[in-house]
């Protein structure tokens, strides 16, 4: 006897979704340390709770300020920094932002028409793309930015069914939001009425250069507000432009050409397109592929997977590209695959035997992601050697100091992080102070320096 897997019976396949990505972000969840600019903004956001620096003059530490991005993500995940102090509520609020992306993609799925029962494939192919799950106890603020976008996009597709005027608006008011969190990264949803119109033509064209015009003004009038009427926005914009936006394509290098960033986006999304040939496979083993194929939506698809390009193409501007740049155009890859997938999915039949069997695997699943989580948990994971000689350092030195460090300290930024964040202790790149950090190969200048702490690489010396 045969029988369809159906979700909206059965929330097993949602369970095996969700048990495997807790599995494939367990080694780094709730064991320490964190990637470097994720553990930067979390410092940020703690020193916004403690009421350290301010939104438009971001302090890293007490020598060091940081100028590097804007604040938005930083002000939400201070919230979290209210109810403690320990780097896992970072970790906490990076992976909570995926579920609010989730939750937002459940939402554009339903808007496009989507099913219910079909929404895992969505889920499933999102979670396995590699940086999707390295970045998300990682911190990095495109996670805070990929829930705005998701909400310009959700936004755009509700002005089209209804409140037109509205919807568009708020479209573009999320993509100030966008903006505010990373910059001009989270822009590319403006292209999304003129790419709607070249593959659906449900509206006229003037419409989608309207609706165009409409979310860039409810996307810039914020900011102008915030420049012309805010001295301390203004001050930080100038200088966020200048510095981190112009001077890193003007000076800045990190890959040898243009177009690696679009090379990366087609390198993530290979085990994605593996699932979806298991899928077509099973399809065509079943004979169903053709009849399938009649009723997918390839204009809707395509739509979704040209705005999705869009999020990437414009990054070969600039040289200075990283795979994590791009995590906010594979929620709506993961929706463009969905869409086509569905009606593969509706055809396809699975035995009793083997829903039994997907019932059995989702338990076990999520079994497992609790039982890993818990395994990894506290255990040493990122920057083990640098986290114990910091740990080691900071119970000699009283909270809230500033200590000489050698030049050679100087490029090792995720040190500057983790000292302040842990004993709010600063870094200055000269001797001086009561106390001087250099690594084992070099000695301090002056011999008044007495060693105090050897640790792992570090070792600090104190004035008697």
């Amino acid at each position: 006897m045969r029988q369809c897997l159906n979700p909206n019976k059965s929330v097993y396949p949602f369970i095996l979704v969700i048990g495997l990505f807790f599995i494939l972000i367990s080694p780094k969840f709730f064991t320490d340390g964190m990637f470097l600019d994720g553990l930067w903004y979390a410092t940020l956001s703690k020193n916004l709770a403690d009421g350290f620096s301010s939104i438009w003059v971001p302090r890293l530490t007490e020598t060091q300020y940081a100028w590097g991005q804007p604040p938005l993500a930083m002000m939400l995940e201070s919230l979290f920094f209210m109810l403690g102090n320990s780097l896992y509520l970072a970790k906490i609020y990076s992976v909570l932002t995926y579920f609010c992306t989730g939750c937002i993609m459940y939402l554009v799925w339903r808007e496009l028409g989507g099913k219910n029962n079909s929404f895992w494939i969505v889920l499933l192919v999102w979670i396995v793309v590699p940086t999707v799950f390295w970045a998300a106890t990682e911190n990095v603020l495109e996670n805070t930015m990929s829930i705005f976008v998701m909400l310009s996009v959700l936004m755009y597709l509700k002005s089209i069914r209804t409140h037109r005027i509205l919807y568009v608006l708020m479209s573009g008011i999320m993509l100030t939001l966008a903006f505010l969190t990373k910059g001009f990264t989270g822009l590319y949803p403006l292209a999304f009425p003129l790419i709607y119109w070249i593959f659906i033509r449900k509206e006229t064209l003037l419409y989608s250069v309207a609706d165009t015009m409409l979310m860039f003004a409810a996307l810039v009038l914020p900011i102008l507000v915030l420049w012309f009427f805010s001295p301390g926005a203004n001050s930080f914009l100038k200088t966020y432009v200048e510095v981190q936006v112009l001077g890193s394509m003007e000076h800045a290098q990190i890959v040898d050409h243009h177009y690696a960033i679009v090379i990366s986006f087609f390198r993530e999304i290979l085990l994605s397109l593996a699932v979806v040939l298991v899928v077509v496979i099973v399809a065509v083993k079943q004979k169903v592929m053709s009849e399938s194929m009649k009723n997918m939506d390839f204009r809707l698809s395509s739509a979704l997977g040209v705005l999705a390009l869009s999020g990437v193409v414009p990054m070969m501007v600039s040289l200075i590209q990283r795979d994590f740049y791009i995590i906010t155009v594979f929620p709506i890859f993961a929706l463009a695959v969905g869409v086509a997938m569905e009606p593969v999915l509706e055809n396809i039949s699975l035995s009793r035997t083997f829903s039994c069997w997907v019932k059995i695997i989702s338990l076990v699943m999520l079994v497992i992601a609790v039982a890993v989580n818990v395994f990894f948990a506290g255990k040493a994971g990122r920057d083990k050697d640098l986290l114990e000689d910091v740990y080691l350092i900071s119970a000699e030195i009283p909270e809230s100091t500033v200590i000489g460090a050698s030049k050679g300290m100087y490029e090792k930024w995720s040190m500057t992080g983790y000292f302040y964040f842990l004993n709010k202790t600063s870094l200055d790149y000269k001797e001086g102070y009561d106390y001087y950090l250099c690594d084992q190969t070099e000695t301090p200048k002056d011999s008044t320096y007495a060693l105090c702490v050897k640790g792992v690489d570090l070792q600090l010396f104190k004035k008697p």
